[in-house]
């Protein structure tokens, strides 16, 4: 029996290789970065972060999730068949083929997955190897719906998670043609877990295993690549504030429809059922934190008042000296900043010391201070809005 179960193992973890999607998770990180290196470079004149912050920070929770996605799938004795699997990970292709990492919400890859199995298979069988399009018909309904719940929850979690140093800037015009900043909070999360397949040496173990089955009396075990990710932005507000908003309304959706996917033990309509409160959930999300974030007034602008933040470079004497985003300057060395070029000048006036009364997003002042060193003063690290707007000027003339 432990034989049987470390030769499927073996087998599984072989045959994660042969998944399409562990590539093109490679190949979409490869794009989406560096387009975005690119973009930093004509906006702000230099790169602010380094290739792969989109997979920075979500190793720990793919290890708990996937994890988690292998006791329920093994210990419930959850069956789905490998041509599913495949069909998961082309629908993930599929959808992500804009890079936005918006459509890779489990709310998206599995249900739209479900709908093509329940109502394109039946219809494609003549194109599709022999077996698949039974396959996909017999689609264990609970168990996808329930593994699409878990999925969720991982969402809603790297929301939940998202610090402000995770956020990335980015610069636009605003309705009235100015520039403005806003911040995008973008992550992918890249989950492996192990399924159980029909067709291998494990043989049921106990009257109720497998409880979620399909047809067949012995089974594998298959590591299957999941992909998941968050993808949006904000103008009006602090973007990691706005990224936590919508984890909650994610996690609110994903309880609901892991209830949903539950009752589905009782009847199959319920299965149905957490399939469309899942996509139409998460788009109304989508769409209503979108339209809320129109209306707000840009927090990332010009202000008489002082110069606002627009990003700190990692590691810069701006990031050591505590400087962060969405904060706004108001004084340096004494004397009152509204401008770029006015900052430098002020820093300029003191060359072995810097002093900064800046305002954060509470209303309060705080003060940094910090001996300077030769180059510094050209070399802070601070990216501000009205900079970048000359910058963009000259780009586009």
């Amino acid at each position: 029996m432990v034989n049987d179960w470390l030769t499927e193992l073996l087998y599984g973890v072989g045959n994660f290789f042969l998944n399409p999607l562990i590539y093109w998770a490679l190949l979409l990180t490869l794009f989406v970065s560096s387009r975005r290196i690119r973009k930093e470079r004509n906006n702000f004149g230099t790169k602010v972060f380094d290739f792969g912050k989109e997979w920075t920070g979500t190793w720990g929770i793919s290890l708990v999730f996937g994890l988690l996605l292998t006791a329920v799938s093994i210990g419930a004795g959850i069956v789905v068949a490998p041509a599913v699997v495949l069909l998961l990970s082309a629908v993930t292709i599929v959808l992500t083929l804009l890079f936005r990492f918006t459509w890779l919400s489990a709310a998206y890859t599995f249900g739209f997955s479900f709908l093509l199995a329940l109502g394109a298979a039946p219809y494609a069988a003549d194109y599709l190897p022999a077996g698949w399009a039974d396959d996909m018909a017999g689609l264990n309904w609970i168990s996808f719906a329930l593994l699409m719940s878990i999925v969720m929850l991982a969402e809603a979690v790297l929301m939940l998670r998202t610090k402000r140093v995770d956020t990335l800037p980015e610069l636009i015009k605003g309705p009235r043609g100015r520039w403005i900043g806003q911040h995008r909070f973008r992550k992918l999360l890249f989950i492996p877990f192990f399924l159980l397949v029909p067709a291998g040496a494990i043989e049921p173990f106990a009257p109720w295993w497998p409880f979620f089955h399909l047809n067949g009396t012995d089974y594998g075990l298959l590591l299957v690549p999941l992909l998941t990710g968050m993808d949006g932005f904000s103008k009006g507000r602090p973007a990691f504030i706005e990224a936590r908003k919508q984890g909650r309304a994610v996690l609110v959706l994903a309880l609901l429809t892991l209830a949903v996917s539950l009752g589905s033990m009782y009847s199959y309509y319920f299965a149905i059922a957490a399939f469309v409160i899942a996509l139409i959930g998460r788009e109304a999300i989508t769409l209503y934190f979108r339209n809320k974030d129109r209306k707000r007034a840009m927090y990332y602008t010009e202000s008489s008042q002082g110069l606002f933040v627009l990003a700190v470079i990692p590691d810069s004497p701006a990031d050591r000296l505590g400087l962060l985003a969405g904060e706004r300057i108001e004084k340096v060395n004494g004397i009152r900043v509204t401008t770029e070029r006015a900052f430098y000048e002020a820093v300029q006036t003191n060359s072995q010391y810097c002093k900064m009364e800046i305002r954060d997003e509470q209303g309060e002042i705080r003060i940094k201070q910090r001996a300077m060193y030769e180059g510094e003063p050209h070399e802070l690290g601070i990216i501000f809005v009205q900079e970048q707007r000359k910058l963009a000027v000259r780009k586009s003339s």
